[in-house]
């Protein structure tokens, strides 16, 4: 009996041995997404907005110039993200869809290996600002997560200068509103926040100390707490972190929004007749906003980006101090771009490359460190790319391709070599020289294409869809737009 019980403490022993070992050996995971965040980083050559924190990351690992989302649109692009499948495949194709509860995620995939997992604020989709304000998980996916964590925070009711470029009137009635929010408990859906205070373009400044009052400085204190209760554990971490700026309403502090003047903040630059060769699919609502007011949303947005890279800047800092970067694979990346009066459009849901491009930057050790890689990638890549990267069996379920191989080499070649994303109105192909846009017949628009030199006319400001001299090249793209939707469903 008593050698029996000495053989199972040996055992137990040693499988406590051996998954420390294990443990050990596997890197943690730093998964950073923004919202909303078009390639507005001083380090990808914006002109105006300074992010330097990411551009200090950036030095540290891989920044692909050409990341495309696969719907540029909060819900779809997250659930495609995080569930490593095209939207048509994972059926979440607008922002009431939800993944099913059965599906194998990215950080569900982690957990089932071994990992701790841990989300804070936005990582599925949430409503921007109704779930900050209300602290509401929104669309998650809860199996995915072993802690959940929301974020509650005052958005556009923050105490502050505030203006409202598309209904002024509505600020009035602020205070009032805050005061209604103060006495409302936590998650409590029955506190509506009424459509005035959303605050579409809405540009608030507060004081210069925020003293924890907005998201994203809430969001970076949870992570930055959680990541020092697991340093010197064992086991390794998956944790998710979303930062909800830049979405609007653009927030920010007066010292984010001090570097950009608004009467030489740049206007977009297009032809007069820009919306003349397009087709109705492809045309947003024109605002019709005066040039002053252009200038302050752009300055607005531009603010909040440089305030959401401060705060990103902590959360390194702290993963710095706390010596765990060295086993870390940290990614930084966002769920689409914006447009910012480009065309005389706003926000996303088009397929123009303002609303499609995102930042991606993938800092693993041993990866290739301060390179850019320009081969086209898609967001999709992300789950098997970690996957890899951690050493774990690659996931069936997904639809993406590896990028550890340009990681290693940003000039490598992958199989594939184009990218693809969706719309509720069109189809996009984006290749290293080519942006093609199918909009399918429906209702009372005809079938209708848009082909973009993107070597010649990066502002895509010329359609040569019905360019005879194109039409080589515009039937090439449809075939195979046409066989790489067949091969996602």
């Amino acid at each position: 009996m008593h050698r029996l019980l000495t053989m199972k403490l040996v055992h137990s022993l040693l499988l406590f041995a051996f998954a420390s070992v294990a443990f050990a050996a596997k890197p943690n995971v730093l998964f950073v997404i923004s919202d909303d965040l078009n390639t507005a980083l001083s380090g990808l050559g914006h002109p105006e907005c300074k992010t330097p924190h990411l551009d200090k990351f950036a030095r540290t690992g891989v920044s692909f110039t050409r990341a495309f989302c696969q719907f540029p649109l909060c819900g779809p692009s997250r659930a495609s993200i995080m569930s490593g499948q095209y939207p048509i495949a994972n059926g979440v194709t607008g922002n009431g869809g939800h993944l099913s509860p059965h599906r194998m995620t990215l950080p569900r995939y982690f957990g089932t290996h071994g990992y701790w997992n841990a989300r804070v604020s936005k990582i599925f989709h949430m409503g921007i600002p109704i779930d900050i304000v209300q602290g509401t998980p929104g669309r998650d996916h809860a199996p995915s997560w072993a802690e959940a964590h929301n974020i509650r925070a005052m958005e556009t009711l923050t105490p502050g200068k505030v203006a409202n470029f598309t209904e002024p009137e509505v600020v009035a009635g602020y205070p009032k509103l805050r005061e209604q929010w103060q006495g409302a408990e936590p998650g409590d859906n029955r506190y509506s926040m009424p459509r005035s205070v959303r605050g579409d373009f809405a540009v608030v400044e507060v004081a210069d100390r925020d003293a924890s009052l907005l998201p994203d400085t809430l969001a970076a204190d949870k992570a930055i707490g959680l990541l020092r209760q697991r340093a010197g554990q064992k086991q390794p971490f998956f944790l998710a972190v979303g930062f909800v700026r830049p979405h609007f309403p653009f927030i920010s502090t007066e010292s984010s929004l001090r570097p950009y003047d608004p009467k030489t903040t740049a206007l977009p630059k297009f032809p007069s007749d820009d919306q003349a060769d397009m087709p109705a699919q492809a045309v947003a609502k024109d605002m019709m906003l005066a040039d002053d007011a252009v200038r302050q949303l752009r300055r607005g947005y531009y603010g909040a980006v440089s305030f959401m890279d401060e705060q990103f800047g902590r959360l390194m800092a702290e993963l710095d101090r706390l010596k765990l970067r060295d086993n870390t694979i940290v990614v930084f990346v966002s769920d689409h771009g914006y447009l910012l009066g480009e065309h005389r459009m706003w926000k996303k849901s088009r397929l123009w490359e303002e609303a499609i491009r995102t930042p991606l930057i993938i800092s693993a050790p041993g990866s290739s460190k301060g390179t850019r890689c320009d081969r086209v990638v898609e967001l999709v890549d992300l789950y098997p790319t970690l996957v890899e990267l951690a050493g774990l069996p690659p996931e069936p379920g997904t639809q993406g391709q590896s990028l550890v191989p340009l990681l290693e080499n940003p000039k490598a070649k992958l199989a594939r070599k184009d990218a693809l994303i969706f719309t509720s109105r069109g189809r996009g192909l984006r290749t290293e020289r080519w942006a093609f846009m199918w909009y399918p017949a429906k209702r009372n628009n005809r079938e209708a294409f848009m082909l973009y030199d993107m070597k010649n006319d990066p502002g895509q400001f010329a359609n040569l869809a019905d360019d005879p001299r194109y039409t080589g090249v515009k039937t090439r793209l449809y075939r195979r737009l046409r066989e790489r939707i067949a091969s996602v469903k």
